[in-house]
């Protein structure tokens, strides 16, 4: 039997609990990022660099919200605002994330941010590879130097 829609639940993203290291550490990247600017006698990049380290502490505390996900006959629907119909989008990659959620990586038709990466327990990521497999191309996903620095850092 063809299913005609997969939904879920999950978070926007996954939160990890940053130590008091962590905190550490960012503050005295920005402190020495201030200072090498305060002696080049940049002062927007002063600025600039205490709003984004403020931003950065504050950002890390946010608690992900839950949002609901929607695979319909056309196209991907993210929440209540966001919604990707088949022709916007260039192929799907599942990654199996042994001890944390599977992930969902859709590549749009853009230059400017092309993938989104979706949230995706294991039973409902094999349902919607089976769906969207005959929608989109599956491709495999390299995880980028990016992707690997944020793991890293915990975002």
């Amino acid at each position: 039997m063809e299913e005609k829609e997969i939904s879920w639940r999950a978070s926007e993203y996954e939160h990890f609990e940053k130590g008091g290291g962590w905190y550490l550490m960012v503050g005295g990247a920005a402190l020495i990022l201030l200072l090498i600017a305060l002696w080049q006698k940049n002062f927007f990049f002063g600025i600039f660099i205490l709003i984004a380290g403020i931003l950065v502490i504050v950002l890390a505390n946010r608690k992900p919200g839950v949002l609901d996900f929607k695979l319909t006959e056309k196209g991907c629907e993210i929440g209540r605002g966001i919604f990707y119909e088949y022709g916007q989008l260039d192929n799907f990659s599942l990654h199996n994330r042994p001890g944390r959620l599977d992930e969902m990586v859709i590549k749009k038709k853009t230059t400017f941010n092309p993938f989104v990466k979706i949230p995706i327990d294991s039973q409902t990521a094999e349902k919607a590879r089976i769906f969207l497999v005959q929608k989109l191309p599956e491709v495999e996903y390299k995880d980028s130097f990016l992707d690997v620095l944020t793991n890293f850092l915990g975002f």
